[in-house]
C-alpha cells in the first residue's frame, strides 16, 4: 500500500470515528480575504494563515457530510498528502481542531445569581409611557409585531417610578455603576415624571448616569437644558435624509416628522454645547431595504452637508426588525445553511469597505464607523487560549436583572426592552421572582440552547442573548434559528474584514486595545 492510499485510509477512519462522537463542523471555520486563506479555531480562538490546499482540505472536512467528497478535491494526491501533513502538524503544535467535547452551556451558579440580583444591579430602564406621538411603520408596537404590546395609552405613575429607583438603591450596594434609562413610547410625553425621577435619584445616589431614547419632536429648550445639565446620554431617532426619514417615521396624522426631529435635535445640540457634552448625543438610523448602499451614499452626502452637526457625532445604524418568526433549524456549515446564506450580506460592512476605497483621501468621518468598529471589536477581543477552553458560556446572555431591569408602566420587571411579551421576572412591589429567573432564564435556556449550540463553530464568538428565544409561556427556540444563521454570517464577514485590515493597515487595529468591549 503506497503512502497516499494509507493517508487517505487513516483520514477516512479518523473522520468516521469523529463523526460518531460529534459534528466536525463545530471545530472551526475557514475563510479567505482578497489576499490570503485562513482558519479560525473554535476551541482556542486562534486564527492561522494557511495555504490554498490546506484551505480546501479543511473546508471539505468542516462542511462535508460524506468522506467521498474529499476525493473530489481539485489537487494532486501529493498536494493532498502535504496538506494533511501540515494539518496534523498544526494539531500537535497548536492544539487546533481539538475543541473540548460539548456537554452543555455553562452559566452562573445559583449562589452567584443570588449575589448579583441581591447586590449588583446596575441599571433600571423605566417605560415611562406607552404613548407615542408617531406611528412609525416599522415600530415593534405596530400590529405587524403581535409578539409585542400594541400602542398603549398608559403612563407610569410616580409610585411605580419611585419604587423602581428605591429597588435599584437597595440592590446595587456592590455595583460600581448605577444607571437609569427612560423609554417609551415617546418618553418626553411624560417628561414631568422623568424630571421628578431624576431629581429624586440625584438626592439618593452619590453618582448616577441617565439615558433616554427619543424622536426629539417634543424637545424644547427647557427640556434640553435639564437633560444635558444632568449629563443624559440621548439617542435621537433620525433615519437619515428627509425623504428616507419621512417614508416610515410619521405622525398619527400621516405627516412626516423630519422637520420637527431636526428642530428638536438642533435644540438639544445647543444645550449640549452649553454644558460641554455633545459626545452624549447619538443618532440612531433604521434603514429599510432594498438598495441599502444607495441609501447609505445619500445619507453620507446629507451628513457631510449638515454643517450644524458635529462631525464626530455617534451614529448607530440597523435594518428593520420584522420581529421573531418560526423557522427551521439548519446545522452550521451544512449544505442547507450555505444555500440559505449564499445571497446574504451585511450591507454596512460591504458599503463601509466600498466607500473607503472610493474616498480614500477624504478625511470626513464615515457614518457607519461605529457599527464597523463594533464588529471588529468582537474579533479583536475574542477569547484566545493556548489550549482549547474547557467550558462554553451562555453566549451574550447577562444575568437577568444585573445589567438591566426593564420596568413596564405597571411596574412589572422584564429582562430588557428588546424581548417582547415573554415571562416577567418580578415587579416593583414584591421584587425579583428568583425561582423564575433561575429555572426559566438559566436551567431551561441552557437545556434548550445546548441542543443547537453544541454544533456551532461560532459558540465562543456569539453575541446572541435571550432575544427571540421565548414566547409568553417559556422557551421557544424556533424563533431563534434565523438569528443564529445571521449571527454566523455576520461573524464570518467580521473575521474576513478584520483580517483584511490586518493585511493592509494593521495600525488601525491598535486603537481597539484601549477600548473596553461589552
Amino acid at each position: 500500500m503506497d503512502l497516499i492510499t494509507l493517508e487517505k485510509e487513516k483520514l477516512e477512519n479518523k473522520y468516521k470515528e469523529l463523526c460518531k462522537e460529534e459534528y466536525p463542523g463545530r471545530l472551526g471555520k475557514t475563510f479567505k480575504t482578497k489576499y490570503n486563506f485562513y482558519y479560525y479555531d473554535s476551541g482556542t480562538g486562534k486564527v492561522a494563515q494557511i495555504n490554498k490546499n490546506v484551505y480546501k482540505v479543511l473546508t471539505k472536512f468542516l462542511e462535508s457530510e460524506n468522506f467521498l467528497d474529499f476525493i473530489k478535491l481539485d489537487m494532486s494526491e501529493q498536494e493532498f498528502c502535504e496538506a494533511i501533513s501540515e494539518i496534523k502538524d498544526a494539531i500537535n503544535k497548536e492544539s487546533i481542531l481539538s475543541a473540548t467535547k460539548f456537554n452543555c452551556l455553562t452559566g452562573k451558579t445559583y449562589e452567584q445569581i443570588d449575589e448579583i440580583i441581591d447586590n449588583k444591579i446596575q441599571n433600571v430602564t423605566l417605560e415611562v409611557t406607552e404613548k407615542c406621538n408617531l406611528r412609525c411603520k416599522y415600530c415593534i408596537y405596530n400590529e405587524s409585531h403581535p409578539e409585542y404590546r400594541a400602542f398603549g395609552h398608559k403612563n407610569m405613575d410616580w409610585e411605580v417610578a419611585k419604587k423602581a429607583v428605591d429597588f435599584l438603591k437597595a440592590h446595587s450596594q456592590n455595583s460600581d455603576e448605577r444607571h437609569i434609562g427612560f423609554y417609551g413610547g415617546e418618553p418626553l410625553i411624560n417628561y414631568d415624571l422623568i424630571k421628578k425621577t431624576t431629581d429624586y435619584a440625584n438626592k439618593l445616589f452619590d453618582k448616577m448616569t441617565y439615558s433616554m431614547t427619543t424622536n426629539a419632536t417634543l424637545m424644547n429648550e427647557e427640556i434640553a437644558d435639564y437633560i444635558m445639565k444632568n449629563k443624559f446620554n440621548v439617542i435621537v431617532s433620525l433615519d437619515g435624509y428627509k425623504e428616507l426619514h419621512n417614508k416610515n417615521r410619521l405622525f398619527v396624522t400621516g405627516e412626516g416628522s423630519f422637520e420637527k426631529t431636526i428642530n428638536g435635535l438642533k435644540i438639544l445640540l445647543r444645550s449640549a454645547e452649553k454644558y460641554n457634552n455633545k459626545e452624549n448625543i447619538t443618532l440612531n438610523m433604521v434603514i429599510e431595504g432594498p438598495d441599502y448602499e444607495d441609501k447609505y451614499d445619500k445619507i453620507q452626502v446629507y451628513l457631510n452637508e449638515c454643517d450644524w452637526l458635529p462631525k464626530n457625532i455617534n451614529i448607530l445604524t440597523s435594518s428593520i426588525d420584522y420581529g421573531p418568526h418560526e423557522s427551521i433549524y439548519t446545522r452550521p456549515q451544512s449544505y442547507e445553511e450555505r444555500m440559505i446564506l449564499k445571497d446574504y450580506y451585511d450591507p454596512i460592512l460591504s458599503w463601509d469597505e466600498k466607500n473607503k476605497i472610493r474616498n480614500k483621501d477624504n478625511t470626513n468621518e464615515i457614518f457607519t464607523d461605529a457599527d464597523v468598529d463594533k464588529a471588529m471589536m468582537i474579533i479583536h477581543k475574542r477569547l484566545l487560549s493556548e489550549k482549547p477552553v474547557k467550558k462554553y458560556g451562555m453566549n451574550g446572555c447577562c444575568v437577568p436583572g444585573e445589567r438591566r431591569i426593564y420596568v413596564t408602566v405597571d411596574g412589572n420587571f422584564k429582562i430588557c426592552e428588546k424581548v417582547g411579551d415573554i415571562p416577567e421576572i418580578g415587579n416593583v412591589h414584591k421584587g425579583f421572582d428568583e425561582k423564575r429567573i433561575k429555572e426559566l432564564y438559566f436551567d431551561d435556556f441552557i437545556k434548550e440552547s445546548s441542543k443547537y449550540c453544541k454544533d456551532c463553530w461560532a459558540i465562543n464568538l456569539c453575541t446572541l442573548c435571550y432575544v427571540n428565544c421565548y414566547d409568553q409561556y417559556g422557551t421557544h427556540f424556533s424563533y431563534r434559528h434565523n438569528s443564529c444563521r445571521s449571527e454566523r454570517k455576520y461573524l464570518l464577514d467580521s473575521l474576513i474584514k478584520y483580517h483584511e485590515i490586518l493585511e493592509e493597515n494593521p495600525d488601525v487595529l491598535k486603537e481597539f486595545n484601549e477600548i473596553e468591549f461589552q
